[in-house]
């Protein structure tokens, strides 16, 4: 099974925005003060993005992620067997598991002015302990796709960098989705005909949590 390519308009869809006062005063609030620095360090990674092409900027997100957070199940992190968090809990832990990698690079590309019709979170089935192995586990990563007929770039946390969906045969999409939509199967194009919030109870409740922490859509 393999990442085929998708089809989407042209138009831009409106970026993600973040009241970053709204931001830096709850993290202070609900976390402390030992963890706004990093809220901070966040912020002007963002800042600093304002320039760049894509390809930078998926780069840059992607390493910010990867240097400062640490994988850890959603178990020990909190007590519940499946749980997507806010970037905002994400950088409050430091840790997260590979849904908040995902989710918390998604909103930063977002907010950087990546198009939505760009960026697919995508279920996918992640072969572990080599090529050889038939262990195959649940997985998300965040997908980028340049052009309606480019290959994707994979965002994942079990590496540290960006790759083709070509370099990644250890991973096998199941399905995709982002604000817009869901995508149902291994063909990206096949837009499913039920909303992503009806499908995916945990994505429309990490979408509402977002609105509190100053994250607007």
């Amino acid at each position: 099974m393999a990442f085929l390519y998708v089809s989407y308009s042209v138009a831009n869809s409106k970026s993600v925005g973040i009241d970053f006062a709204v931001f830096h005063r709850e993290m202070l609030s609900r976390h402390g003060e030992s963890r706004v620095e990093l809220a901070r360090q966040w912020e002007r990674m963002l800042m600093g993005l304002e320039n760049l092409d894509e390809l930078e900027k998926l780069n840059r997100v992607n390493q910010f992620f990867q240097n400062n957070v640490r994988f850890k199940s959603d178990q020990a992190l909190w007590n519940a067997s499946d749980y997507w968090a806010t970037p905002m809990e994400t950088l409050a832990k430091g840790f997260g598991d590979c849904e908040d990698y995902a989710i918390a690079k998604y909103i930063s590309l977002r907010f950087a002015g990546v198009d939505d019709a760009k960026l697919r979170l995508i279920y996918v089935r992640a072969r572990m302990g080599g090529p050889n192995s038939s262990i195959f586990e649940p997985h998300m990563v965040l997908g980028y796709y340049a052009e309606p007929t480019a290959e994707p770039l994979i965002l994942d946390n079990l590496i540290n960098t960006v790759a083709l969906a070509s370099e990644r045969p250890d991973l096998s999409p199941v399905f995709s989705f982002n604000s817009e939509g869901l995508w149902a199967g291994h063909l990206s194009s096949n837009r499913a005909a039920s909303s992503p919030t009806a499908r995916l109870s945990r994505w429309r409740d990490v979408l509402e949590r977002m609105q509190q922490d100053g994250i607007r859509f």
